[in-house]
This record gives C-alpha cells, sequence and structure tokens, in this order.
C-alpha cells in the first residue's frame, strides 16, 4: 500500500494540474511549475501582459517556457508502468470542480470554498484572496493544534478541580459523620443524666410523702 501511494504521488507529479492527465510535451513556467505545452498554450491563449499560474497563480510577467527533458523521460517511463486497482483508486480521491473538472487546488476563505486554478481566472473569484490548499491546510492544523492543547489544559484543570471538589465532599462527609458521632454520644450522655437527675427527684419526693425510710 505505501508502494502504490509512492507511485500515485509520483504519477501525481508526472500529471498536469490542467487536463491531470501524463504530461505531453511538459514544459516549466517561470514559477517553477510544469504543464502540457498544449495546455499552458490554450489557458494563456485569451491573455495579456500577465500569465497567472495555474497552480500558484504567480504572475508571469512573459509567456515564456521551457522545455522539461527530465520530466519528459520520466513521464514516458511512467506511462509504461501499469495502473493497479488500489492506485486508481488513490488517484480518484482528488476531487475536482465540478464546473470545470480541474483539481480543486484553491481555497477562498471569505466564502470557505473549494475552487481550482481556472474558477480563479474566469470567475468572479479574481478580486478574492485566494490561497493553495496545502498552505490552508497547514494553517487550519496548526489553528486546531492550539485549539487542542488549549483544550487539553482545560480539561486537565476540569479534572484537577473535580478532583479537589469530590476531596472536599469527602472531608465535608467525614466532619458531618463525626459529628453525627459526637451528637449521638451527647445525646446519650444527657439522657442517663436526666435518668439520673429524674430518679433523685422522685427519691426525695417519696422521701418527703413518707413513702420512702430514709436509710
Amino acid at each position: 500500500m505505501a508502494f502504490a501511494a509512492s507511485l500515485i504521488e509520483l504519477q501525481a507529479e508526472a500529471s498536469c494540474p490542467i487536463c491531470l492527465d501524463y504530461m505531453k510535451d511538459p514544459v516549466t513556467i517561470e514559477c517553477g511549475h510544469n504543464f502540457c505545452r498544449s495546455c499552458i498554450d490554450q489557458r494563456w491563449e485569451d491573455l495579456k501582459d500577465i500569465f497567472p499560474c495555474p497552480v500558484c497563480l504567480h504572475h508571469c510577467p512573459r509567456k515564456n517556457f521551457r522545455r522539461n527533458t527530465q520530466l519528459c523521460h520520466i513521464t514516458d517511463i511512467l506511462k509504461k508502468i501499469p495502473t493497479t486497482g488500489s492506485q486508481r483508486e488513490l488517484k480518484e480521491e482528488k476531487p475536482l470542480c465540478v464546473k470545470h473538472h480541474e483539481v480543486l487546488n484553491l481555497f477562498c476563505e471569505e466564502d470557505l470554498e473549494l475552487l481550482c486554478a481556472q474558477c480563479r481566472v474566469s470567475s468572479d473569484y479574481q478580486d478574492r484572496s485566494l490561497l493553495p490548499i496545502e498552505e490552508v491546510a497547514a494553517g487550519y492544523r496548526k489553528r486546531l493544534k492550539n485549539y487542542f492543547e488549549a483544550l487539553t489544559v482545560e480539561v486537565e484543570d476540569a479534572e484537577t478541580e473535580f478532583e479537589n471538589q469530590v476531596a472536599k465532599i469527602f472531608e465535608v462527609q467525614k466532619r458531618m459523620e463525626n459529628c453525627r458521632r459526637e451528637l449521638l454520644y451527647e445525646c446519650k450522655e444527657f439522657k442517663c443524666s436526666l435518668k439520673i437527675e429524674q430518679d433523685e427527684i422522685n427519691t426525695v419526693y417519696l422521701w418527703k410523702r413518707g413513702m420512702l425510710k430514709k436509710n
């Protein structure tokens, strides 16, 4: 599975970001990204002065290409490797733009929407701030990590506070039990005292009435 995933990554590097197929006569533009010569020619056909890269949106001032001979050889070698079912599944995992059928590699933070490079050039998103998905994902992963760390601290503090509260409850229960025992003991002592006093009163009463003789 690891080999298949690595092969898919290599095949993706040899694939044109515009047509998603192996590059034909691959060329490199100013920012370093590679495309089929015909694909980038068609993409920039009606543009003048500034030519945005379909991947990173870097504005190339000139319509200059440089043939990538090494990538051409790599593509020829990859074409000879048969594609397995697992590789096709991994390749199909990449989401495509419904409108342009290109890879969704841009993110609009204002609308929270995934876009392809063609959307950026041909739609109302030209004035919007669009970022590569990888950059946005890295930012969100960092934010999630910070949230997770903060929540972890809050959970630990809450658990510590809960343990402290439980300990206080146990202490209060213990003190209440001790108080209950002391009260029961005092009540018992008080009853004994009352009985002794009552017996003495009865003895005095009977003696005064002559019903009891002194010893």
